[in-house]
């Protein structure tokens, strides 16, 4: 069976070839680094890891598993000290924000593409101990060619959607030889882990331990950012919106809100922070359309920033969202409304205790956003139309944003525990 995935696999890669060239272009992922997706390596890398000692490889796919990552890699080390650690991602937006934040022995590489011999190559240099895969990355070559030579291979803070179980379980016969290549699978709630039985059968290797994602460390915190919002906004009062992770059709959605909410309250500021960076320019025509100044956190060089005070300040570089967050009073996850679906991380605002607004759509973090509605400590938005009297009336009631805010960061602190159930399940597996 694995023959003819190895077979098709090429073919469908060219298939998708062009998209995937646009895809990485615009995110700027072309870099002396990209030829590592298959398995090619600099020379000066190829030394460094051939230099390593049997690494714990972790692989995280994008930004979200990546801030996870960090958390638990810093954890780890805590625990192993003497330890070596490569850590590999499959975006440039995620291998950016594992170089600003990552412990500085970590050594960072890209996953190589799910081919037989890029796989194999990387394996080769590697040599793991362990192979680490966050959340979904359920690749067939990378789990099972680890696995065959002996390495220990666990899917740690695992998730999976109905949608995903239904399909697995649909095609049971090729998935479940690719889960017998897993040593552990640690999963984020009781129901991820019931999916995943719905595929294998019940087996002792399948644990809940929570999500990393309460565990989350930050090394940021308001003071980072209060000097760039004085000089974006003034240095008056003002209640501070960020929208982080937002999607096409949910910026106009929150201008169109912001617009008719900042002539009411004057020191109402907005922050926009698309999930991803290049999408800037059509943000600001939404921006333009709607007669709104902005300023661009990175100016571009043919458009020096204006030294007036604006309404909104556009996020337009990756791995900032946190500062902002951090510096806000009300925050809105996006991926969740105006058709968006699956949802992003709504705990990252919890964290620093902030008034949360998500949408219906969370897909993709609904155990967790039933947790925060269990504990009233996030406001879910049923509808597009709903957006707008939601935020007048954390605006205009500081005392319920502060109570939002309160209970959220409870949230986080109830929920920790989930690296270090995690590491010990992991401690046991090398013994």
């Amino acid at each position: 069976m694995f023959i003819i995935y190895n077979l098709l696999f090429p073919l469908l890669f060219l298939f998708y070839l062009p998209y995937y060239l646009v895809h990485i272009f615009r995110r700027g992922g072309l870099t002396r680094d990209y030829w590592e997706r298959f398995g090619f390596f600099s020379s000066e890398k190829k030394a460094l890891l051939r230099g390593l000692r049997h690494p714990i490889w972790i692989h995280a796919v994008s930004v979200g598993e990546t801030v996870a990552a960090i958390s638990f890699v810093k954890s780890w080390l805590q625990r192993h000290p003497d330890d070596t650690i490569v850590f590999s991602c499959g975006t440039s937006t995620g291998f950016e924000t594992a170089a600003k934040k990552m412990p500085p022995q970590v050594v960072r590489i890209y996953c190589p593409i799910d081919f037989y011999c890029a796989v194999r190559r990387a394996l080769n240099l590697i040599r793991p101990e362990m192979l680490l895969i966050f959340e979904v990355e359920i690749w067939p070559n990378l789990v099972l060619q680890a696995a065959k030579r002996g390495v220990k291979v666990a899917l740690i803070n695992g998730r999976m959607s109905d949608r995903s179980s239904q399909g697995y379980a649909r095609w049971q016969w090729i998935f479940r030889p690719i889960f017998q290549g897993f040593s552990s699978i640690c999963l984020q709630t009781e129901e991820d882990a019931d999916r995943v039985r719905r595929v294998i059968g019940d087996d002792p290797r399948i644990q809940s331990c929570g999500t990393m994602k309460f565990d989350q460390i930050p090394d940021c915190d308001s003071a980072d950012k209060h000097q760039e919002l004085d000089n974006c906004f003034g240095s008056g009062k003002r209640i501070l919106f960020t929208a982080g992770s937002t999607h096409a059709g949910e910026e106009e959605l929150i201008c169109d809100a912001y617009r008719q909410l900042k002539t009411e309250h004057p020191e109402l500021k907005l922050v926009l922070v698309p999930r991803h960076q290049e999408r800037a320019a059509a943000v600001e025509n939404v921006l333009l359309e709607r007669g709104l100044s902005w300023r661009l956190l990175r100016p571009r060089p043919e458009q020096p920033p204006t030294e007036d005070p604006v309404d909104v300040l556009l996020v337009n570089t990756t791995g900032e969202l946190m500062n902002f967050y951090a510096a806000s009073d009300i925050t809105y996850v996006g991926k969740s409304l105006a058709g968006q679906t699956g949802g992003h991380n709504i705990i990252e605002p919890a964290i620093f205790g902030k008034a949360i607004l998500y949408g219906s759509h969370m897909e993709n973090f609904r155990a967790v956003a039933e947790i925060f509605q269990k504990h009233q400590a996030a406001l879910e938005i049923a509808s597009d139309d709903l957006l707008l009297p939601a935020l007048r009336e954390l605006i205009e009631q500081p005392e319920k944003r502060q109570e939002l805010g309160r209970k959220a960061r409870q949230v986080v602190d109830q929920y920790r525990g989930s690296i270090a159930r995690t590491l010990d399940i992991l401690d046991q597996l090398r013994t």
